[in-house]
Parts: C-alpha cells; structure tokens; sequence
C-alpha cells in the first residue's frame, strides 16, 4: 500500500512537474533580496581591497570581526529583513499550497488559472491553521525548554553518563514525534479543507484526527519516509559539497549549481508530500461499491 501511494504521488508530481519550476523561481526572488544587501556591502568593502582575492579561498576571522565592526548599523537592520521574508514567504507558501492541493484532487484542471484561483480560495482558511499550528509548535517548544532544565537539575549529582543519555534520548524522541504529530494533523486538516470546500476549521481538524487515528500506521509511515528521502538529498548534497575544491575559483559555480539542484530536489518533495496526501485521503475516503 505504501509502495503505490509513493507511485501513484509521484505520477502526480511528473504530471504537474512545472509548478516545480513556479516555487523554485519563487525561492530565487527572495533569496537575491536577501543578499543584494549583503553583496553591496562586501562590494563596498572589498571592490578595492587586496582581501578579496584571499577570502576567496580562505575566511579570514581576522577580516570578519573587522567587516561587522565596520557595517555594524547595516547588519543589525539584516534581522529585520530575513524575519519579513520569512513571513511574506509563509503567506505566499499557503497560497501555492492550495493550489497545488487543488491540482492534486483533479489532474484535468491543472492550468496555471485554476492554481491561483485554488489558492487564492483556501489561502485564508490554511493561514488559520498555520497559525494554530505555529502556537501548538511554541507551547511544544517552551515546555521542552522547562524539561531540559528539570532534566539538567534531576542529574547534576548524577555520575551516570548512560542515565542522562537515555533521559534526553527519549525526551529529543518525544520532541520529534509531537513535531511530526502536529505537522501532519496541520496537513490533512488542510487537505480536507481543500478537498471537502469546507469552511469550519474546527469541523476540519476533527475530522482530520478521526482519519489520522484510523490509518496513524498508514500515514505516519508515508510521512516518514517521504521525510527521509527529502533528508537524504541533503546528505548526499554535503558529501559531494566537501568533495569539491576551493580552488580554483569557478568551482563555486559548480556549487551553486549543486545548491539550485538540492533546493529543486526538495521543491520536488514537498510536492510529492502534498500529493501522497491528497492520493491517500482520496483513497482511503472512497466509498466501496459493493457488488
């Protein structure tokens, strides 16, 4: 079962293949407002100075503790402009969620039209989820916080490494799977939203944990996999990026080219994670016909 979800999501992702080619250009627009600033300053710093031919091949600690002396009113604004693109990318995130959800549901109206106008419609219902979702991720996060610190006093006047390891091995697990648990509530709530038209959050989310609770095994599983593919990616991307040279210089275009090939491999999974979404929803919500 879990083979032909993956088979059948990613038929799904081919199909639509475009679309992925629609987030990474997304992805590019707010990464250059990102460092245009900070390549303007290093262009100020360095257009004229015998340390770019250096830092290069090699960073300097030196050279670093003087640029951000140097730009210190600059850099302190860089905070300010990294937290407002993540946020305008959350919003735009959500809106080419439902889109692609919409998509998903039914392969035959897949035009660009009928992306945005998807969006569009569930954008505000998928924000209020996201922002549940964000609050549930804080408490979760703040009382991990009150539990490292309890674990921390509990065995300051324990000598016994092995205790104090299985102690935060189970507590970083727990963290993880209500990470996950929260993450695929917040999706399938999302999925029933777009793929019912409803409008009750509430309605939603207690359906969606009804289905969860039926085919947790099921669905977790895909979750997960789906998840380590996506993570494999990245390991794979870090042994061939330590393989590469500094020098000479143009082996960084062959880095960046590697960096556009990871950030559309996971472009990539994130839709196929969307579309086993919708497939098994669809699936496993369909009525039996009996004979």
């Amino acid at each position: 079962m879990i083979k032909e979800i993956l088979r059948e999501g990613w038929r799904l992702v081919t199909k639509n293949w475009l679309y992925v080619f629609l987030l990474w250009g997304t992805n590019i627009v707010f990464s250059l407002v990102l460092t245009i600033p900070i390549l303007a300053i290093l262009q100020d710093n360095l257009s004229h100075s015998l340390w770019s031919s250096k830092l290069a091949l090699d960073l300097d600690y030196f050279w670093l503790l003087q640029f951000q002396h140097s730009n210190k009113n600059l850099l302190d604004e860089l905070p300010i402009l990294l937290f407002s693109i993540i946020g305008l990318n959350i919003l735009i995130q959500k809106l080419y969620q439902g889109g692609l959800l919409a998509v998903f549901n039914n392969p035959k109206k897949n035009h660009i039209s009928d992306f945005f106008y998807s969006g569009v419609k569930y954008w505000y219902r998928f924000m209020k989820v996201s922002v549940i979702a964000i609050v549930l991720f804080a408490i979760i996060f703040m009382v991990d916080s009150q539990l490292d610190s309890l674990i921390e006093y509990l065995t300051k006047n324990s000598n016994s490494v092995l205790l104090d390891l299985i102690i935060r091995s189970v507590r970083y697990l727990t963290l993880l799977f209500l990470i996950g648990t929260i993450s695929i509530l917040s999706e399938y709530t999302q999925v029933f939203l777009a793929l019912n038209n409803a409008q009750k959050i509430r309605i939603a989310g207690k359906s969606a944990i009804g289905f969860i609770k039926k085919k947790f095994f099921l669905i977790f599983t895909t979750y997960l996999i789906v998840s380590i593919i996506g993570a494999l990616g990245a390991v794979v991307y870090n042994i061939v990026a330590i393989l590469i040279p500094r020098s000479p210089f143009y082996f960084l275009i062959l880095t960046f080219i590697l960096q556009q090939m990871l950030i559309i491999f996971r472009l990539a999974i994130t839709m196929l994670l969307y579309a086993t979404e919708v497939y098994l929803f669809k699936d496993q919500e369909a009525e039996v016909i009996q004979k």
